[in-house]
């Protein structure tokens, strides 16, 4: 039987080292996608609704840090990546999508559209924007409509955290109060409970 203390140690020492790589991913994100995150658009981006039940911002942030999150691992594992080039390309993946329903006159002209724009806005908040973090927003939506396939591993990083995180937007639901973006699964929940109260009193 294992001591409680060990047990107790164990658990506090994971969390520790999760609290850590959390402050080194804000590091990251706020040492190289400085511009970026002090700009207006990142601002427009946390009042513009997103997959549904998230903002543009909200979704944004998860594919940043689970992006930088992958890019240690890789680094564990002896995988050269540029953690400066997930960044800035995580940030400014979906940008281009702000003011949608002005832009765009279709979800299908949106999704092949958006990245084209999201480069352009890029290179106006990033001085020298280099041409891998360029091809990391263009292609940031493959395998999904008609987006080809990255040319970087960093390309891919962001691509498989952009869809794990849109998956997560629509499941789990916005994370910041009074956005007025509403939870799926809460909603959800209140009606399953509606409709079991229903029943009993019937």
């Amino acid at each position: 039987m294992r001591n409680p203390y060990y047990e107790s140690t164990i658990h506090r020492q994971i969390r520790e080292k999760r609290e850590n790589r959390k402050d080194r991913i804000k590091e990251d994100l706020m040492f190289y996608g400085n511009d970026v995150l002090k700009s207006d658009e990142m601002k427009q981006a946390f009042e513009q609704t997103h997959h549904q039940w998230s903002t543009v911002g909200e979704h944004t942030f998860r594919v940043a840090f689970s992006s930088v999150m992958i890019c240690y691992a890789l680094r564990k594992l002896g995988v050269k990546v540029s953690v400066p080039a997930v960044v800035i390309g995580s940030l400014c993946h979906d940008l281009g999508i702000l003011g949608r329903s002005e832009k765009y006159s279709s979800k299908k002209e949106c999704y092949t559209e958006h990245p084209k724009d999201s480069v352009t806005v890029a290179r106006e908040l990033v001085d020298e924007l280099p041409d891998k973090t360029e091809d990391i927003i263009e292609r940031h939506m493959w395998p999904a409509g008609d987006s080809q396939a990255p040319n970087s591993i960093e390309g891919l990083v962001v691509s498989v955290a952009d869809k794990y995180s849109a998956v997560k937007d629509l499941v789990k639901g916005s994370e910041v109060n009074n956005t007025g973006v509403k939870n799926y699964l809460q909603n959800e929940r209140e009606k399953i409970r509606k409709t079991i109260k229903n029943h009993k009193r019937q």
